[in-house]
């Protein structure tokens, strides 16, 4: 190829392709694909100029399919000798130009504004253990002290063990209850068990209360201080059947692929689905870009090949986006050609070539940084968990009043009850009334 010019059109998209204007008023591209561009280059010896595709797409059949757009028209009608930019590899395309080999291999992945934070919530206390094990707790611990109680009763009752040392008679039903209460909040109480049987039972009461106690108190930190993301939508089915509005960029790729398979399948394919429901919002953006904004407005996700996602999201100042779910169609970016061109294996094999060296992986490393805003939205700094409110206690707080509204009226009860029966009790005569009564009859 040495001494070839080639006219390429190409497409600014982040970071694959990105334009500057110079002082002079000319354009400087770089990205991705730019420093590939310039690698098979100075390996091939051709010299090459690039222009803007006139109508910003990046090619899609239109009409009856016998009209291409974007770049991929641009190089079917000898306008441009290749295309520089994410263009994926498809059969569609694949009809009216060659493609390189990939240089990139891609999935297609679905992006929204992340959700607020989903907090502990005014009981967050019971989260550690799931309902089932609280209620496993609770009957445990009922039915603990009631064997306690029942065999307590019948001991003392059948006068077992020695009588003298053993403290049967004290564990009534109110005691039984008190004893594995306290047990289980790791606070001491009275009475203590004495009997053996007694002992034997608590002792293994009181292992089952450490484990328990420990779990749930590993487990009360994380629940307490982490606020964790709910996505409602984790797949493309639970996307299909919400009603949440979604996209893809118009006349790229994937607006190609959802048309034709409706076309091919009509709505028994998820795709076809996918397709109805996106031309009834009508909510097609014309750029990456512009899927972006439409998402950051919020209730949109937008649909987009995960490279340009995953750059978007890592790069975003306020980290306000997350991924959905896991990427699926897995497909290529390659270089598309006119038919039948010569040097279309030359390029091919040099881009074989700068893979097995690793070299596009390098350059790949200069464009996508490790760092940056997670793609899960999780929080993935330490030092950015918040400080826990009185929202997190609040449950806690309700218990406390609960517990405290319940001894008050107990105690208000109880203060009824004695001068109510107090009232209703006959005057007990004092022995000194009768001697002086008495004393009095014989004077």
């Amino acid at each position: 190829m040495t001494g070839i010019f080639l006219r390429g059109v190409t497409l600014e998209e982040e970071p694959f392709v990105m334009k500057r204007e110079n002082k002079d008023g000319t354009y400087k591209y770089s990205g991705f694909c730019i420093d590939i561009l310039n690698e098979l280059a100075k390996n091939l010896g051709f010299t090459y100029q690039l222009y803007e595709v006139p109508d910003h797409k990046f090619g899609a059949p239109e009409g009856n399919g016998s009209h291409w757009n974007g770049m991929v028209g641009e190089v079917m009608y000898n306008r441009a000798d290749i295309a520089i930019g994410p263009l994926t590899i498809s059969a569609i395309r694949e009809r009216v130009v060659d493609f390189t080999h990939p240089f990139m291999d891609h999935g297609v992945g679905m992006v929204s504004k992340k959700p607020e934070p989903k907090g502990s919530g005014i009981f967050g206390f019971l989260l550690p253990f799931d309902s089932s094990v609280w209620f496993s707790i609770l009957g445990a611990l009922i039915g603990v002290a009631l064997l306690l109680f029942i065999t307590s009763k019948i001991r003392h009752k059948m006068r077992a063990g020695d009588v003298n040392y053993d403290n049967d008679e004290k564990f009534d039903l109110k005691n039984s209850l008190w004893l594995t209460y306290w047990s289980i909040v790791r606070k001491g109480g009275e009475p203590a068990p004495r009997s053996l049987p007694s002992r034997i039972l608590t002792g293994a009461w009181w292992l089952f209360t450490l484990i328990v106690i420990s779990t749930y108190t590993a487990n009360l930190t994380a629940f307490l201080t982490v606020k964790r993301l709910v996505a409602p939508i984790n797949s493309v089915e639970d996307l299909v059947s919400s009603s949440v509005p979604y996209g893809c960029v118009k006349d790229a790729f994937l607006y190609s692929f959802f048309r034709a398979q409706a076309n091919l399948n009509g709505s028994s394919s998820v795709w076809g689905r996918m397709w109805h429901a996106m031309t009834a919002y009508d909510e097609f953006p014309y750029s990456p870009t512009n899927g972006i904004e439409i998402v950051k407005r919020g209730q949109f996700v937008f649909i987009q090949e995960t490279p340009f996602l995953e750059f978007v999201i890592k790069k975003d100042p306020k980290c306000e986006l997350m991924m959905l779910g896991k990427p699926f169609l897995y497909k290529g970016y390659g270089f598309p050609v006119r038919r039948g061109e010569k040097y279309l294996k030359d390029i091919s094999v040099e881009i074989l070539k700068m893979q097995e060296s690793g070299l596009i992986d390098q350059i790949k490393t200069k464009w996508w940084s490790k760092d940056g805003c997670p793609l899960d939205g999780e929080i993935a700094n330490v030092n950015e968990v918040t400080a826990l409110g009185i929202e997190t206690f609040l449950g806690v707080f309700y218990v406390l009043l609960g517990a405290s509204a319940l001894a008050l009226l107990v105690t208000i009860g109880q203060i009824i009850h004695k001068k109510l029966t107090k009232k209703k009790r006959p005057r007990m005569i004092k022995l000194e009334e009768l001697q002086s009564a008495s004393t009095v009859r014989l004077t």
